[in-house]
């Protein structure tokens, strides 16, 4: 650089030139950090709940302002992504029809290399967002057969309008994580054209009532289908079992429906799906076991 472009950039820029900070990424991490053994779903609102905490917090210190609200917003959608990664992974783990559709998928010699087994199922979906209804639809079919869900983004109609309020949701992160916070075109159009015209180029200016209101959506969303799988898959572990009705066959034992026989086997399922921590916590296992029973018999008085 020439003393004539030195002395130019020098105006341009407020302070000197800072020198290369020589950056340790492998510094920014937890190295303590062990995988949870918490359920995805408790795992989820374990994360709401800190998110919460620093939008709740500010307000009371009366120091919340609208740059903290989007930063929330979007820890707020992470978080609801991390819930679905975790439960593709930990099915893939334990349900064997799952892990048959997961097979055929391609991952990267790193991933095979470095990745504890356990966390393996994680590097099938690192190129993937799940920050879109569309998405984590197209992934609950295609990883795990979920009815009703469909490989070009269709949802089950009982879901519908909680994937709709997921997706408005998703869109306006995109602002908040591309265009810091200000509302583009491509997105005031998937919002509705009309409505969000006279926003363009406007940022978020999101109130804590705004963000309680999106917790809610994103839990109630979280929820749902957390129950919707849970029972779709268990359905499944008989249906298509030697002693269901389905074909092709995707499981090589069935149920005994004996509990001593059967704890083992139903205890995996349900410790990914059961809640200890949300308003309603989930029933213990037990009575879900005897509504599992239920079911089959029903299922094999029809046949």
């Amino acid at each position: 650089m020439t003393p004539a472009e030195e002395a130019l950039f020098q105006n341009l820029t407020p302070g000197s030139a800072p020198a290369r900070a020589q950056l340790d990424t492998s510094a920014w991490f937890d190295r303590m950090h062990t995988a949870s053994e918490e359920s995805p779903i408790d795992e989820y609102l374990t994360n709401l709940a800190g998110i919460n905490r620093l939008y709740l917090q500010a307000q009371i210190r009366n120091d919340y302002t609208p740059v903290l609200g989007s930063l929330v917003y979007m820890g707020m959608v992470s978080a609801a992504e991390g819930y679905f990664r975790s439960l593709l992974r930990r099915l893939i783990l334990v349900d064997p029809a799952c892990r048959e559709n997961a097979s055929s998928r391609n991952v990267s010699y790193g991933a095979a290399l470095h990745h504890d087994k356990s966390l393996l199922p994680e590097a099938l979906l690192e190129g993937q967002s799940f920050a879109s209804a569309r998405n984590v639809a197209i992934e609950l079919k295609s990883l795990c057969n979920i009815s009703q869900m469909s490989k070009d983004g269709g949802v089950p109609r009982l879901l519908e309008d909680l994937f709709d309020d997921f997706e408005s949701i998703c869109q306006v992160r995109h602002c908040g994580i591309h265009r810091f916070g200000k509302l583009g075109s491509q997105q005031a159009m998937r919002l509705g054209i009309e409505r969000h015209k006279p926003l363009l180029e406007k940022p978020l200016k999101l109130s804590v009532q705004h963000l309680q209101e999106i917790a809610e959506a994103l839990e109630a969303l979280v929820c749902a289908v957390n129950s919707y799988c849970f029972a779709d898959l268990l359905k499944r572990t008989h249906t298509a079992s030697p002693a269901g009705r389905d074909l092709p066959k995707r499981y090589v034992a069935s149920w005994t429906t004996v509990w001593a026989s059967d704890r083992h086997r139903f205890k995996k399922y349900y410790e990914i799906f059961a809640s200890t921590r949300s308003s309603q916590r989930s029933q213990p296992i037990k009575p879900v076991y005897a509504a599992f029973q239920s079911f089959i018999v029903d299922q094999n008085r029809r046949r």
